[in-house]
């Protein structure tokens, strides 16, 4: 799944480690893989992967697993603090004990 390289690591407010590429050709920043990432309506935390670069100013592409199922969405952040966003047609992968509605 990881699709980037992931070298020097970045501590966000909520506790997730971004790993970023690093060099001066970086333009993913800390998206590379983020361990301990919260999963947003969930209480889950997982390592989440880019699949791609930046398609707007507020969102990265990116992919977890859950239970072994691929889980599509996105990284964005809420006052600092990174969260994945999982793609609503992937919502139903996640455990329903721990689906929280907005």
């Amino acid at each position: 799944m990881q699709k980037f390289i992931a070298r020097e690591p970045f501590t966000f407010p909520n506790g997730a480690i971004g790993w970023r590429p690093g060099g001066p050709f970086d333009c993913l920043g800390p998206y590379a893989k983020v361990e301990n990432c919260p999963i947003h309506g969930t209480e889950l935390r997982r390592t989440c992967y880019a699949t791609g670069y930046a398609d707007t100013y507020f969102s990265v592409p990116a992919c977890t697993r859950v239970k072994g199922k691929y889980i599509a969405g996105y990284f964005t952040l809420d006052d600092g603090a990174i969260s994945f966003r999982p793609m609503d047609r992937h919502k139903d992968r996640l455990p329903a004990a721990q689906v929280q509605e907005d």
